[in-house]
This record gives structure tokens, C-alpha cells and sequence, in this order.
């Protein structure tokens, strides 16, 4: 009787104890994410500037079979946040769709992006907001 006692307490100490979840290291030091900024004193911006940002664009660039045979052409604006490392993030496409594979296609340039120089505001790297209009041309 004393053995199934001690089977019992044993079971009950492990069930409460499996209950319980000791967090890992990886889980401790997560940074708390940060809200992405719409303004701060120094801008994100592409290696190389904007004239470097307009060449890759056009070299990624990839007009959509279907909006070629359909004749569709316009601005897709592209909205995403430049991280503290300088990577795209929440990328997506704003405004009124054109269709026909355009928001696919812009969403494909800026996921290929290398990385940007991060924004910054008094000094340290900070998430920022971007847009940038793609415009699609026959």
C-alpha cells in the first residue's frame, strides 16, 4: 500500500510540475517588437540612393502576361517597414487594385530587395514606414 502511495504523490508532483513551463533562453532575451515610426530625423533609404532604387526596380521588373494582354497599366503603391537591420518587412500593396498580376509583381520587386540603411532617430536605428509608387507602363 505504501509503494502505491508513493506511485501516487509522484504522479500528482509530475503532472503539476509538467503544468508549469520554464521559459528558454531564446524566449528571456525576445525584444519587445517595436512600433514602425512614420517620420523620424533620418530617413530609411536604398544602398545607393534613389537613382540605384529606380535601376533595380526597372531591372526586377516584370510586366504580368495578363495585364499586358488586357492593357492594364497604372500605379501600384507599395507600403512596407524598413526594420532596425534594414530589412523589408509587412510588405504589401495600398490604394485601388489594379489587378491582373501588378500588386503581385511590385510585391515581388521589394521582396527582393537587398537590405536598406536603416532609419534613425537621435541616433538609433528604429522600424520606419515607407511607401513607394511602382508605376506600370506599356
Amino acid at each position: 500500500m505504501r509503494t502505491v502511495n508513493k506511485l501516487f504523490f509522484l504522479g500528482v508532483v509530475g503532472l503539476m510540475l509538467s503544468s508549469f513551463s520554464i521559459p528558454n533562453e531564446s524566449e528571456i532575451q525576445k525584444p519587445k517588437s517595436e512600433k514602425p515610426y512614420m517620420i523620424v530625423g533620418q530617413m530609411p533609404r536604398f544602398p545607393g540612393g534613389k537613382a540605384a532604387m529606380q535601376r533595380y526596380i526597372s531591372e526586377h521588373m516584370s510586366y504580368p502576361f495578363e495585364a499586358l494582354k488586357h492593357n492594364v497599366q497604372g500605379k501600384v503603391s507599395v507600403e512596407f517597414v524598413v526594420d532596425k537591420e534594414g530589412n523589408l518587412t509587412e510588405i504589401k500593396t495600398m490604394g485601388k487594385k489594379l489587378g491582373y498580376g501588378l500588386e503581385e509583381q511590385a510585391i515581388k520587386i521589394f521582396q527582393g530587395m537587398p537590405k536598406w540603411v536603416p532609419g534613425k532617430q537621435d541616433g538609433i536605428a528604429v522600424p520606419v514606414y515607407m511607401m513607394i509608387p511602382i508605376l506600370f507602363t506599356i
